[in-house]
């Protein structure tokens, strides 16, 4: 009896090499612009071995930011949840959260400039989501304490804050006109205001 062994398996060092390749060609060209085909050869894997692992493009776009934004966002919120009021806790988030992207461009711009917009609000594996929630949570509790302004829901408000961040970091990358330093003040300047009850 013979056993049908399964070629498309990956090495670990072939799956790095797979993640480094995937992370330097979407840093530089456009989602709709690369092609599975070109990355595989890139990399050397077969695109057999690509949609087994990861079923598509999107996936696996995702799948090769996806620890450092779990680590991102890990320890964002643990700072945040350290801050004293809601403001505060925006505010360290929003540091920390910004920091990582100037420091990382090339993440930045796979997941500012690449990742469908769908992932940001539909997908529930996709990190962000839980980190919506989890923005939604802490604003909902200074409604509560009645330090935040209450005539717009904590998910809306939540929302806003994020389409915000979202556009703002996407103008740092579109343009050499603006400065990481200029756009986290002005982030941090408009969520102040949108808080203020």
């Amino acid at each position: 009896m013979t056993v049908d062994v399964d070629r498309r398996t990956i090495k670990p060092e072939a799956l790095e090499t797979l993640r480094k390749t995937i992370l330097e060609i979407f840093s530089s060209g456009m989602y709709q612009d690369v092609g599975i085909r070109q990355i595989c050869q890139q990399a050397r894997v077969s695109p057999q071995t690509v949609y087994k692992y990861f079923g598509n493009k999107e996936e696996m776009l995702y799948a090769c930011i996806k620890g450092d934004l779990e680590n991102l966002y890990a320890e964002a919120m643990q700072a945040a949840r350290e801050a004293e009021s809601t403001v505060d806790k925006c505010l360290t988030f929003l540091d920390i959260w910004c920091e990582f992207y100037f420091a990382n461009p090339s993440i930045a711009r796979i997941v500012f400039l690449n990742i469908p917009q769908a992932y940001w609000m539909g997908q529930t594996q996709f990190t962000h989501v839980a980190l919506h929630d989890e923005t939604t949570r802490i604003i909902a509790d200074g409604q509560s304490e009645g330090t935040v302004w209450d005539e717009t829901s904590a998910e809306l408000l939540g929302q806003a804050i994020m389409g915000m961040a979202h556009r703002l970091l996407t103008r740092w990358l579109m343009t050499d006109k603006v400065s990481g330093e200029e756009t986290k003040q002005a982030l941090a300047k408009s969520i102040k205001k949108l808080l203020q009850p």
